[in-house]
């Protein structure tokens, strides 16, 4: 069997029922609303430095749901209710990315574990073990070699591989060998680099590479249906930059540079660029080369910031705050949150604002962390006057506040692998059932992805770029 749901489109089938140190901070206070300047940005650094820790301590349970140590695994992606044992790709990929981010110890123990996870998934894929890696895994029981990563088969069947997918873990594994210097996280990422190469390269249209590729009910390896994805070639674009620097200017099977191949997937990007917002739109329809102009989603336009830091991606961000910056509340129609309970940030697409079924205003917590560390490292790249400068950290710290006050209030009471986690830990992937506006749904449910991504605009890192810094 097959699925052609994408990374984002696992979240209508959270259960609502489920729902009733770090760097110095720049909180002023732990309200989610209190604006900066109020009081002193450091005086309640300690109350940030908390919530860093907590939500590491999140990441850390999810991983060990079912098995700690050194045993090969990957994490659980959301709590119980959500999708049971499932472990997304993409979510790993983030987690390794947080724990580098902060870079102590056990950080690094934990990412190497999660990368030699991903190894594993990579050598072991069913049922096409080629360099690709499956949308997600089960995690919860252990495979013939003892590492707890088996195929997410029967109700799911997660096989599928988008190209966006296949560059989240080719980045991990980047970054991890940059650090460790260990040839078999290179070895996997330029595995998985040629495969995208040989199966998504395209040149219809704009060029650039398409979606990836499904699984069909014969567990046959069939290309995608879809458009090729903008934030796809985004991802392409930063895991190909990588190879290049790693491998000292190396080139793929096909005997391209990885710098011809990287820019490729640019020059599709800027295909998918209207100035006139300025935003990027999400792709084109099935044809390849019709550009899709409806909904405007927020990763394409923060993540081309952080991968390109350039002029022309850098007015993107202040698009995805002009138009997508909303606030749930329990009046709000469908809303999940009750009582006095408030979220502020950002949502998925600008069709989420509209959805007639769900709840127009609920927030996406990763969205809202993503256009924080976008933020940050607008300021951190400088070249802006001090007042663009002082606007962009204020927005970047409201946002962080945000998600640590929906980190405060939301998923009690929610289990990873049969146990409570307790209160105030993790981030929920968003305050209420949100409708992307692509066919599917976030929910209320405790996410290793959100939280990771909260953790990486916390530490100012980012993760398109080798070693995380704004400035290579």
């Amino acid at each position: 069997m097959s699925s052609n749901i994408t990374r984002r489109s696992l979240f209508g089938m959270v259960s609502t029922a489920a729902v009733a140190g770090a760097m110095p901070s720049l909180f002023a206070s732990p309200s989610a609303h209190a604006q900066l300047g109020q009081a002193n940005p450091l005086a309640n650094a300690q109350n940030f430095a908390t919530s860093i820790n907590r939500a590491f301590t999140f990441q850390n349970l999810m991983m060990d749901a079912y098995t700690s140590g050194a045993t090969i695994r990957l994490s659980q992606s959301y709590s119980d209710a959500a999708l049971n044992a499932t472990g997304f790709t993409y979510d790993n990929a983030v987690a390794i990315h947080a724990y580098l981010s902060r870079g102590q110890q056990d950080d690094l123990v934990r990412a190497k574990t999660l990368g030699l996870g991903l190894l594993h998934a990579q050598a072991t894929n069913f049922p096409v073990a080629d360099g690709r890696f499956a949308q997600a895994y089960f995690v919860n029981a252990p495979d013939s070699s003892g590492a707890f990563i088996t195929p997410a088969a029967f109700p799911f069947f997660f096989y599928g591989s988008s190209v966006g997918d296949q560059a989240w873990a080719g980045m991990a594994l980047a970054q991890l060998y940059r650090r460790t210097r260990d040839t078999h996280y290179l070895t996997g990422a330029l595995l998985v680099a040629n495969w995208i190469v040989t199966n998504t390269y395209n040149t219809q249209g704009p060029g650039g590479y398409s979606y990836g590729t499904i699984i069909d009910q014969f567990n046959n390896s069939q290309p995608s249906p879809n458009g090729k994805s903008t934030e796809g070639n985004l991802d392409t674009y930063a895991f190909f930059t990588m190879l290049h620097t790693l491998t000292n200017g190396g080139h793929a099977n096909n005997g391209m540079t990885w710098t011809a191949l990287a820019q490729h997937a640019f020059q599709f990007v800027f295909a998918m660029f209207n100035p006139q917002g300025p935003f990027f739109y999400t792709g084109t329809l099935p044809d390849q080369v019709t550009i899709n102009t409806t909904p405007i989603p927020e990763d394409c336009q923060t993540w081309s910031y952080l991968a390109f830091l350039d002029a022309r991606s850098r007015g993107t961000i202040d698009w995805a705050l002009a138009n997508l910056q909303t606030t749930d509340t329990a009046s709000s129609p469908n809303a999940n949150l009750t009582g006095t309970q408030t979220v502020s940030g950002l949502t998925f697409s600008s069709a989420s604002l509209t959805t007639p079924t769900n709840d127009p205003h609920a927030v996406w917590l990763e969205g809202t962390a993503h256009t924080a560390a976008a933020l940050t490292a607008r300021v951190l790249r400088g070249g802006d006057p001090i007042l663009s400068l002082l606007t962009d950290i204020s927005r970047a710290v409201q946002l962080l506040k945000d998600c640590e006050h929906a980190q405060q209030i939301l998923g009690v009471g929610q289990t990873a692998g049969g146990k409570v986690i307790p209160n105030g830990l993790g981030v929920v992937a968003s305050s209420s059932v949100l409708d992307t506006g692509f066919g599917f749904t976030y929910g209320p449910s405790l996410h290793i992805g959100a939280t990771g991504w909260y953790l990486i605009a916390s530490l100012a890192a980012n993760p398109f770029q080798l070693g995380y810094r704004v400035i290579s």
